[in-house]
This record gives C-alpha cells, sequence and structure tokens, in this order.
C-alpha cells in the first residue's frame, strides 16, 4: 500500500511539473514574443532616418510631404488607432498626402490579408468595410485568407463573390499589392502600424497619439527645412 502510495505520489507530482513547464512555455512566448501584455505605450518603438538619396529612389510615389501608413487587418492596434488616425489627417499641413497600405511580405501572419486590402481598395470599398474586417478578423478569429472563409463573409456582408474575384484578378489589384509589397521590403517593415513620413522617416508610435501626430508633423517640418 505504501509503495503504491509512493507511485502514484512520484506519477502525480510528474504530471504537476509537466503542466506547469506547458504553462510557463506558453507565458514566455504570450510576454516576450507576441508581447500580448504590452500596452501601446510599453511597445518598443521604432524610428529610422533614411538618406536623401534613399527617399529619392522609395517606391512611395508621393512628391512632397506625405504620410503612408502601413497597418494589418490582424493588427489590434491599427484596429484601435483608427479614430486617431483619421483626426489627425484632418488637421495635417494643408497638400500633405495621407495614404493607408497593407503590410504586404512572405511568411507574416499580419501580412495574410494584403491580397484582401488591394482587391477591396481596387473594388473602391475598402475603407468603408475596414471596421467590419477588423471586427470579424481581431474579434471573431476568422481568417479572410481562406477563400471559403473570404467568400461566406463577402455574401454576408453583401459584397459580389463574382466581383471580388474579378477584381482580384485585375491588373490594378495586382499593381496594388505589388506596391505594397516593394514599401514593405524597401522600408524593411515587420510591426504595425508603421508611418512613413515623406519617404525618409520611418516610425512606430511612442508616448500617446496626440504626441505621436505631433512628431510626425514636426518631421515634415524638419525635412522641409533641411532637404
Amino acid at each position: 500500500m505504501k509503495n503504491q502510495y509512493s507511485r502514484a505520489a512520484v506519477v502525480g507530482y510528474s504530471l504537476f511539473l509537466i503542466v506547469i513547464s506547458a504553462l510557463m512555455t506558453v507565458l514566455f512566448y504570450h510576454i516576450f514574443i507576441f508581447k500580448s501584455f504590452s500596452s501601446a505605450g510599453e511597445r518598443e518603438a521604432t524610428f529610422i532616418e533614411f538618406t536623401a538619396e534613399q527617399a529619392k529612389n522609395s517606391p512611395i510615389p508621393f512628391q512632397g510631404n506625405s504620410i503612408v501608413e502601413v497597418m494589418s487587418y490582424g493588427c489590434h492596434y491599427c484596429a484601435a488607432n483608427e479614430e486617431n488616425v483619421a483626426k489627425m489627417v484632418k488637421n495635417l499641413p494643408e497638400g500633405t498626402q495621407f495614404s493607408v497600405i497593407h503590410l504586404s511580405k512572405e511568411g507574416s501572419f499580419l501580412a495574410s490579408y494584403a491580397s484582401v486590402f488591394a482587391t477591396l481598395e481596387e473594388m473602391g470599398i475598402e475603407k468603408e468595410r475596414r471596421d467590419a474586417i477588423y471586427n470579424s478578423v481581431i474579434t471573431r478569429g476568422l481568417n479572410l485568407a481562406d477563400d471559403t472563409v473570404l467568400e461566406d463573409w463577402l455574401v454576408k456582408n453583401g459584397i459580389s463573390v463574382e466581383k471580388y474575384l474579378a477584381a482580384r484578378q485585375s491588373p490594378g489589384a495586382k499593381n496594388r499589392l505589388n506596391t505594397m509589397s516593394a514599401i514593405t521590403e524597401y522600408y524593411k517593415i515587420n510591426a504595425t502600424p508603421s508611418f512613413i513620413v515623406n519617404k525618409r522617416y520611418l516610425l512606430t508610435q511612442e508616448g500617446t497619439f496626440a504626441e505621436f501626430a505631433e512628431k510626425l508633423t514636426t518631421l515634415m517640418q524638419k525635412d522641409e527645412q533641411n532637404p
């Protein structure tokens, strides 16, 4: 009886150690790899300045003052910042060109929906459908990179599957996707949302969005003074 109790205790203790080890591994990945419990202010900020020559060779087509936001439908920070970005755009200096593109990079989960973005933009309905897509991908966990799931989503949201598939194969959608891929690659972007100012400065948010928006404007002014 004593030996049986000892064996049971050993087995139980071994299982306990296995469970604890698994939980610690999961916690490690969420804290240090996925950073699931980090707030926007705690994320590591990026600031990279490119040379005037590098900016000149950028695949971004704009001239003059410009801001390009690089986002992802799978990025909850992007979704949370939608209203802040809209307010910022309204207060940008006159003549500033603002554009949104989707991260487009092979092997990146955040880039999974680049084709969906490019297609809906080609159809002229991306902006009005963006909140619904954020909700579907982030809140409901739908994988819109899967054609079966996507087509079901299109039907439920009143979008013609036939028109969508035709737009996806169009030269316009393919050109948009190629441009997004070129920008992502040129600036070596791995995180979203990222912002590119005047083709020369690559930033991710640090501090409050109001402070960040002011920094973007300041960089445009700096670039005008020091071309």
